[in-house]
């Protein structure tokens, strides 16, 4: 390696670094568009060879290393598998992309990368084992260019990302990418102004509470007892000061078995997140309680890995020491639309609102015009994830144009309208209940009818450009 390559990738590590230093502690950066060029210029120039390619994955590495560093609760070894498990998802389209480099068609060239990269990105955010936070889409939250999402999603800000990026690595294609940016900008900020004058549909009182308790690995009656008794205050607080309106939970604030215990009988209509118990399975659940009338609301149906079940088979079963074990619940099958008050409330867990397939298939076949996440961020307090899973649920409320109420048990807790505004907030950190005559104006998007598709297309001319680059090396063999 020569001293100019030498001199090239320290410069681009030291900004690997400083993009995901900048990137964790402010809430969106538009220089994410800036950021990755270094890199794409490197992937472009230089020789595909081990101490490269090992090189290029070192630099991956550490830019997910800094931005997954809020997992380091559960140990420094987990923040360094994820990763390590994440970068992989950046570095084996890089290396395939690099392999047929020479051989894709000209017209396609540019955008081949970006197409690979974004296809990756789908592939990491599907399945049992999705992960659907640190995707670059999301650092763009209080930009113009977020309102872009209510057409192409998240996903197709990310692709924007890489491409705009790729633009940036070569010199000739600068000024390509500065047109596209002014573009983006001026059509983010006019559906920023088109969505913000729809019409309102009807008002709905909500009260959320947020107990502000810090969870822990071991149960402990005591502690537990304490939790209790903090909810049980907010709810006599709610039902004195908002007795009309209906009462929301974060998740799983009584850890027993709502089914068969009465821990808590409202006076008025509430949903509250506790477990849910049958045949010896439990389910994370959330419940509709009115005074003696107790319903099964919803069973979260997509778990997370480690937190919320075992993976490890168990003939690997000494592997588990290595990681959390925090829950050991099922997987719910009853994507269950809940009826008040002339609203269609649909229910996301924790997690689920990262995945906007599973969003997707809950509006797709019914009327659901309100959406409540529950969640409890606890774990992660005094880091940047509740303030990124809070941004994400702003991301899903643009991209589906449909209001979102999130109860937090940290917080921070949220009213989120369909263009992405927060109208009201109860910070992190801080125990209270938020009350709010909430606006009930869903409206259909763009990207809510073409979600799937637009992630089968990535998929699709991902396979073509493949195809087109091996039959191109075909081709020269005869």
């Amino acid at each position: 390696m020569t001293k100019k390559n030498y001199t090239l990738w320290l410069l681009t590590l030291l900004l690997t670094v400083f993009t995901a230093i900048t990137l964790y502690y402010f809430d969106n950066n538009i220089l994410i568009f800036f950021f990755l060029s270094p890199l794409f210029y490197i992937i472009r120039n230089l020789e595909l060879n081990k101490k490269n390619s090992f090189l290029i994955y070192f630099n991956i590495f550490l830019y997910f290393l800094t931005n997954t560093s809020w997992l380091s609760i559960f140990g420094i070894h987990i923040v360094i598998l994820m990763s390590l498990y994440l970068s992989l998802f950046w570095f084996l389209p890089i290396i395939i992309w690099k392999k047929i480099e020479k051989n894709i068609p000209k017209k396609l060239y540019t955008i081949s990368l970006p197409i690979f990269l974004t296809s990756s990105e789908i592939l990491r955010n599907s399945g049992p084992f999705a992960f659907g936070l640190e995707t670059p889409g999301y650092f763009l939250i209080y930009t113009p260019f977020m309102y872009i999402a209510s057409f192409i999603g998240v996903i197709g800000l990310t692709f924007l990302i890489f491409y705009i990026n790729m633009l940036f690595s070569k010199k000739k294609t600068i000024p390509k990418a500065l047109y596209l940016l002014c573009f983006l900008i001026l059509a983010g900020s006019v559906v920023n102004f088109l969505n913000s004058n729809n019409n309102n549909i009807k008002y709905q009182e909500f009260t959320i509470l947020q107990g502000n308790f810090r969870p822990i690995f071991l149960y402990d009656e005591n502690y537990e007892n304490l939790i209790n008794k903090q909810y049980i205050d907010l709810f006599n607080l709610a039902q004195h000061q908002y007795p009309n309106s209906l009462i929301v939970t974060p998740e799983v604030i009584f850890r027993t078995c709502l089914n068969k215990e009465n821990t808590l009988i409202p006076n008025q209509p509430s949903l509250i997140g506790s477990i849910y118990c049958k045949n010896d399975s439990y389910y994370n659940s959330i419940y509709f309680l009115n005074k003696n009338e107790k319903e099964l609301v919803y069973e979260k149906e997509h778990l997370v890995p480690f937190g919320e079940f075992n993976p490890i088979p168990k003939i690997f079963g000494f592997l588990n020491r290595f990681f959390p074990q925090l829950g050991d619940f099922k997987e719910g099958k009853n994507s269950k639309t809940f009826k008040y008050k002339g609203l269609y409330i649909g229910f996301l867990i924790c997690f689920e609102d990262t995945l906007p397939d599973l969003i997707y298939e809950k509006l797709k076949n019914n009327k659901i015009n309100l959406l409540v996440v529950a969640s409890n961020d606890g774990w992660f307090k005094d880091t940047k994830e509740p303030i990124e899973h809070l941004n994400i649920s702003i991301f899903r409320a643009i991209e589906f144009g449909i209001p979102i109420i999130r109860a937090a048990n940290t917080g921070p807790s949220a009213f989120i309208n369909p263009n992405g505004d927060i109208m009201k907030l109860l910070p992190a950190d801080r125990a209270g209940i938020l009350f709010y005559n909430f606006k009930i104006n869903k409206y259909e998007t763009l990207y809510s009818k073409i979600s799937t598709k637009e992630e089968k297309l990535f998929l699709t001319i991902s396979l073509l450009i493949l195809a087109l680059s091996f039959f191109n090396i075909f081709r020269k063999f005869f």
